[in-house]
């Protein structure tokens, strides 16, 4: 399911791009900027496009400078350095292990928060299924107004949920919101939403192109299921998939 081959970013463009005429049952694709056509289990929609904002915060800002300087610190090893890095963490690359030393995430203080780091992590997470994070269940009940993602690679068709266990490793979605693009190589933050979470929730996603970031050792794990299974009320029995992680974030506040 995971290829950790270098991925090679989607190209994005302002253009129309549409699959099947606009009015056909099966038309789905963006219009510009404007307008989102989606096609879901239950029929197509069309939604206005979400605009992630990068606002340049302080903390953005700082972000950014850690993995720059990470990666200068990388630069500047010799070979025999590198290579001492090798083996330290069990199934990544010497690179893949610097880097996650690297860098040290803090998450600011909130009142509700959900999910991962949404950091820049070394290997893709395919597209094509829902994955929920396991990692740092929601801490109280209230509604989810910012989503922060990391991804690998250009997303499209990006969808947040949030999901409560209902018996062993079958979990219901409790809401969800369509994002839809995400451009890859940095921290994004989408937000204005009110997803309802309640304490002991986790928070999944799908797409349906590109790849977010993954670890595969040191975390809570994830649950995947092939397909979409991110609808309210949706229910489905996943497969655990135990030390993994992916860059995906909520941040809440109570009722």
């Amino acid at each position: 399911m995971y290829d950790e081959r270098e991925a090679k970013p989607l190209l994005g463009s302002n253009l129309s791009k549409l699959k099947a005429p606009l009015f056909s049952l099966g038309a789905h694709g963006s219009i510009g900027d404007a307008l989102t056509l989606q096609r879901r289990n239950r029929g197509s929609f069309a939604r206005k496009k979400p605009i992630p904002t990068d606002p340049e915060t302080a903390l953005q800002l700082a972000w950014r400078q850690v993995y720059r300087d990470a990666v200068a610190s990388w630069n500047s090893l010799t070979t025999e350095e590198k290579e001492a890095w090798r083996n330290v963490c069990p199934g990544l690359t010497a690179y893949q292990c610097f880097m996650r030393s690297e860098l040290k995430w803090a998450p600011p203080p909130v009142d509700i928060d959900v999910g991962a780091d949404p950091i820049y992590r070394a290997i893709p997470a395919d597209a094509g299924s829902t994955i929920i994070a396991k990692d740092n269940p929601a801490n109280a009940s209230g509604t989810l107004h910012t989503v922060k993602v990391w991804a690998f690679a250009n997303l499209s068709g990006l969808i947040i949920g949030t999901f409560y266990t209902t018996n062993g490793n079958t979990l219901k979605c409790r809401d969800s919101v369509f994002i839809g693009n995400v451009k890859s190589g940095a921290e994004r933050t989408f937000t204005g939403f009110a997803i309802p979470v309640e304490a002991g929730d986790y928070i999944g996603c799908f797409y349906s192109n590109g790849r977010l970031c993954l670890d595969v050792m040191g975390f809570a794990g994830v649950w995947i299921l092939n397909g979409e299974h991110i609808d309210r009320g949706d229910e489905a029995t996943y497969y655990p998939f135990p030390n993994y992680a992916v860059s995906l974030y909520g941040i809440g506040e109570p009722n």
